[in-house]
């Protein structure tokens, strides 16, 4: 009978060890150490650490896309973007050493990667991007959005995405849904027109009450005559 695989242990302990010490100090001796297996074995499953990393970065960039793919065509697109937002706080909520691990060595990827998975991964990387700036102009052009620098706003909205796991342990379904909602509505308040800086509406042609209205106003806010002063008269002297 054959042998249960590791593999998935080999990448959650890599995914481990290269937040704690970083994808250059993590060797493949401690992570054969740490999950049990000889270095030959290791070998068997990933060619090179390099391979692990890899694997490791490939899997969050398409967990990400699927999400796209999961954003409804129809619908304003402050729905839209509001379901983007919230599916992506949902996924990086349950994960933590595999996203903190993506942003840390994406920046490096050039130089610890072989050059076809680099670029392969920044074509995937680039869709995702494409897809958001995208939904971002929509919402200025339709009038939903403020007048925002797309690039910025959306590099701001995955640097917060990026920290969620840092700092957030889910204690129960109810802690994670509260997060969820807090932070999408934190993004969507910081980029949908807020409503006194709305379109003013067309004014409309003021009725009878208005214009009655109007005139009570007018007469209340009018100063009162002043009294007009009488002339003494002289006092009637008799004789």
């Amino acid at each position: 009978m054959p042998r249960p695989s590791r593999r998935a242990d080999v990448c959650a302990t890599a995914a481990r060890l290269f937040r704690e010490y970083g994808y250059s100090s993590a060797t493949m001796d401690l992570i054969a150490d740490e999950v049990g297996l000889n270095k030959g074995t290791l070998y068997h499953y990933y060619p090179a650490k390099s391979a692990i990393l890899f694997e490791l970065l490939a899997k969050q960039v398409d967990a990400t896309l699927d999400l796209v793919d999961q954003v409804p065509a129809e619908g304003t697109v402050s729905e839209r973007m509001r379901e983007l937002v919230r599916l992506q706080v949902e996924l990086v909520s349950n994960k933590h050493d595999e996203i903190v691990v993506f942003f840390q060595e994406l920046p490096w990827v050039e130089k610890h990667l072989p050059p076809e998975q680099a670029t392969d991964l920044r074509r995937r990387i680039r869709r995702y991007e494409h897809f958001t700036k995208q939904l971002l102009t929509a919402g200025i052009r339709s009038g939903e959005f403020r007048p925002i620098d797309v690039g910025m706003v959306m590099s701001s909205m995955v640097g917060i995405l990026a920290y969620v796991p840092v700092w957030f342990r889910a204690s129960t379904g109810k802690a994670q849904a509260t997060l969820v909602q807090e932070l999408t509505d934190f993004v969507m308040n910081g980029i949908s027109v807020a409503p006194h800086d709305a379109p003013a509406t067309k004014a409309t042609k003021p009725t009878e009450a208005t214009e009655a209205g109007k005139a009570a106003d007018s007469a209340e806010a009018a100063p009162l005559p002043r009294p007009r002063r009488q002339r003494a008269t002289k006092p009637v002297v008799s004789a």
